[in-house]
């Protein structure tokens, strides 16, 4: 087993800071009713306690980063058209026809300034007008860049270099070989080009809820965050093994009770 000895000595990013256990709320928070990506579901779980935002941005055709998990309008919608097809307009106007809104990144940084942002960037075309909504709302310290696509995270470090990111696939895949092959050196310096892994608790074979590799990971100042926890006693048991955050649809019921365990949180 790969051994570390002492702390990540690296500053920490205002995004992580402080280091409590974070509860991301998985595209806002749908318990109240509300549709997932919308202000209303930022709104729920911001007046329930919660900080942190897991949401995902798309581009529409006409340029503009919006706030839709899906590439296409097929689920939420049901219009069978790319995210990529329509303009700006026209998927509003699709979302008012079905009584919401689908707010733009932009709308979204400013409208809440106080909470704290996880993004998913879904396509290569996201990338450009999300990182521009980002800078014009000064908004740097409170996001996370996120992407299983390494192309689209390392243009996003190019256009706003030093935002805090989390692994893509080939950058998790490369660290957690390295970790298991003890390749120290390799794995140092993959740990130190990220500020967070997002993973799974498990994917095929591969089991991550593994103390070992997130002490190993936690020890270069790297959060392990854990996707999509919707049961407490997994969340506490990830928690006790070092993981400092999850993602769930269930933020509402996941921060109260671990403030009722007295555990802090963010």
């Amino acid at each position: 087993m790969l051994s570390l000895n002492g702390q990540g000595s690296r500053d920490v990013m205002p995004y992580l800071s402080p280091a409590n256990f974070r509860i991301f709320a998985h595209r806002g928070s749908t318990e109240g009713g509300a549709i997932e990506n919308t202000y209303k579901a930022f709104e729920f779980a911001s007046k329930n306690g919660l900080v942190f935002m897991e949401t995902d941005i798309q581009a529409t055709a006409d340029g503009a980063a919006v706030i839709f998990h899906d590439k296409d309008a097929v689920r939420i919608l049901g219009v069978n058209q790319k995210i990529s097809e329509l303009s700006l307009h026209q998927l509003q106007s699709l979302a008012s026809d079905k009584g919401f809104q689908v707010p733009t990144l932009l709308e979204i940084l400013v409208r809440f300034p106080n909470l704290k942002f996880n993004i998913d960037f879904k396509s290569d075309e996201a990338v450009a007008p999300g990182i521009e909504a980002i800078r014009n709302t000064k908004a740097q310290d409170r996001v996370l860049v996120s992407s299983f696509s390494r192309r689209r995270r390392l243009r996003a470090l190019e256009l706003l270099p030093h935002v805090a990111t989390s692994a893509d696939a080939i950058t998790l895949l490369m660290i957690w070989i390295t970790y298991k092959l003890r390749l120290e050196a390799l794995f140092k310096r993959l740990c130190d080009s990220i500020q967070a892994i997002q993973i799974p608790v498990r994917f095929g074979l591969v089991r991550f809820d593994n103390q070992g590799f997130i002490k190993a990971v936690s020890q270069l100042g790297v959060e392990v965050h854990f996707w999509t926890i919707n049961e407490y006693q997994q969340a506490l048991q990830l928690h006790r093994m070092g993981a400092r955050g999850i993602v769930t649809d269930q933020s509402k019921m996941m921060y109260e009770r671990f403030r009722a365990d007295r555990i802090e949180i963010t």
